[in-house]
């Protein structure tokens, strides 16, 4: 009896020791390096959800991106922090990486409507300098915001920065404003055809009245019904995104990270847009045909396998993207006006 009471509680004290390595183990934070694009999950549903579709097997749509050989961040979904940082020193110009975070509000018309918090990170020297964004499908201010509570720092020599708390992050999102504020700069989207405001197809400038400027003309383009899945079209329908440029004053990191950040920038098609930007009237188009992907350059085109995962992060997570897929759905407001928020195209 002894001998199996002390075999018992034997099993009992491994049977603790394996959970508590186990626990401990879950809670290790998950480690990135080098230049990559890394999603992880959402606890507060993704764009998707709030427009009539699925995410299917997209649930992962949260992002860090680490655009240097040198950058890290830190991610531990039990704590809820993100910690970014960088070995080499680096110009104020040069993007060390991103932090992309998905959440909601309620809109004045009473429809929850997709928000995301894109906070863009640079550093000189030590010192990190953060851009912050709001990405948002209609205009104005937004109330009952869920969004996933992570903190958002950097590290500072041998010391941590916060750059977002959690309630930060949410007074943002209730009030986009903000961020245009500290931008220092907006955004205007509004219809290209204005005889045809419901069309899928927009113009975004950048300044406000009579002195913005056109830099871009974007569309989305599919025979199919605006009630099939989005996920499900861009998987195995026939549909097509066109981004033509209006400028030829688009920045070239802006044209370089827009490539990185959804899985452009190996396509030797792209080789020329890649080192020198867009001239203006160029055209990016990618999309699929039965479920056969294809990206087409100005008059060039080569087949690309990629495009349904490229399409659904371009319509998740860029700016421009998010306001197209809104505009699928049947019941949202299509008629498009300016945007006073700080969304960019930086991405």
């Amino acid at each position: 009896m002894k001998t199996d009471s002390f075999a018992s509680r034997c099993s009992y004290l491994t049977a603790l020791v394996l959970l508590s390595l186990s626990i401990q183990a879950s809670a290790t934070p998950a480690e990135f390096t080098g230049r990559g694009v890394f999603h992880f999950a959402s606890t507060e549903g993704c764009p998707p959800d709030l427009m009539g579709g699925t995410t299917g097997n997209n649930a992962q749509c949260n992002r860090i991106a680490l655009d240097l050989p040198d950058a890290h961040a830190s991610l531990d979904t039990e704590a809820h922090t993100i910690v970014i940082s960088a070995d080499a020193a680096h110009d104020s110009k040069t993007v060390i990486g991103d932090v992309l975070l998905h959440g909601s509000g309620i809109a004045s018309d009473g429809q929850r409507v997709p928000l995301s918090l894109h906070v863009l990170l640079r550093r000189s020297g030590k010192t990190w300098k953060p851009d912050t964004y709001v990405h948002s499908p209609v205009r104005g201010k937004f109330d009952d915001i869920v969004m996933p509570p992570y903190r958002i720092s950097v590290r500072e020599g041998s010391t941590e920065r916060v750059l977002f708390t959690a309630k930060q992050a949410r007074d943002v999102l209730a009030h986009p404003s903000l961020a245009a504020r500290v931008a220092n700069y907006f955004v205007a989207v509004r219809p290209s055809d204005a005889q045809n405001p419901s069309a899928n197809d927009i113009t975004i400038a950048l300044g406000v009245g009579k002195v913005s400027k056109s830099l871009m003309r974007a569309g989305f383009t599919s025979d199919e019904s605006t009630s099939t899945d989005l996920n499900q079209l861009l998987t195995n329908g026939s549909w097509g995104l066109k981004l033509q440029a209006l400028s030829s004053h688009i920045p070239v990191w802006v044209v370089q990270r827009q490539l990185f950040i959804f899985g452009l920038e190996d396509s030797p098609l792209l080789q020329d847009v890649r080192e020198h930007g867009f001239n203006k009237q160029d055209t990016l188009e990618f999309g699929a045909r039965n479920g056969k992907g294809y990206l087409r350059y100005n008059d060039r085109e080569e087949a690309f396998p990629g495009a349904a995962t490229s399409g659904y992060a371009f319509m998740q997570d860029s700016f421009i993207g998010l306001i197209l897929a809104w505009h699928r759905k049947p019941q949202a407001q299509t008629t498009a006006a300016t945007v006073d928020t700080a969304q960019q195209s930086a991405q």
